[in-house]
């Protein structure tokens, strides 16, 4: 049988968390290449490691962060012959959305972990800024599908919320009158208090137009 050039497979993970904007947590690199640089978590899959298995291992041992791999979105797969110095790495990466109680804390190789303005991103290392516009392309695709963005407010919140949240992944204004009629019409939420909700377990069809 004749050898063929494979890749390396990765996987890299884009956890957002809200606090008031949209933040994406990043690493600092504890080693080449791009040490000391910023960088998504992620790493290496193991031998017979399914990939949603390995990035939450990798996000876990790198930030301390626990997830289910149920929880994460696919955001495609990256494989440019140059993205990684070291060889040919193709990466599984996935999306991540985590409550506002979540911290984060270095772990394995990375010499720090912390989560930034999703706006205002540092300088990343391999093609980290491009993986980084990918999943929030996802997360805009997801809030018309699925109330998973809104496990990033946490339980208990409030429709005003509701609607910075969107307003900041959509990258534009949301009127309140529509959107309330939007999140009744759709089930998003349900009521958990006085003017206090929890996303529903998904979107029932969208039959009014």
């Amino acid at each position: 049988m004749t050898d063929f050039e494979r890749p390396h497979l990765t996987v890299d993970v884009v956890a957002f968390r809200w606090r008031r904007r949209l933040e994406v947590l990043l690493i600092r690199r504890g080693k080449p290449p791009f040490q000391g640089q910023h960088a998504l978590p992620g790493g290496f899959v193991e031998p017979f490691e399914p990939a949603p298995v390995a990035a939450v291992r990798e996000l876990r041992e790198e930030t301390g962060v626990r997830i289910d791999p149920e929880t994460l979105r696919t955001v495609g797969t990256f494989s440019g012959p140059d993205r990684d110095p070291r060889g040919w790495t193709a990466s599984a990466v996935y999306a991540a959305v985590l409550s506002p109680d979540v911290e984060a804390a270095a772990g394995d190789d990375a010499a720090a972990a912390e989560f930034v303005d999703a706006q205002a991103l540092p300088l990343l290392a391999f093609d980290h800024a491009q993986v980084i516009a990918a999943a929030r392309r996802v997360l805009i695709e997801r809030v018309q599908v699925e109330p998973w963005p809104l496990t990033l407010l946490g339980h208990g919140f409030r429709s005003a919320q509701v609607r910075a949240l969107y307003a900041a992944i959509l990258g534009e204004p949301v009127a309140p009158r529509p959107l309330k009629a939007w999140l009744r019409r759709r089930g998003a939420v349900t009521r958990v208090g006085v003017a206090r909700f929890s996303p529903s377990a998904e979107l029932r069809p969208d039959w009014l137009r």
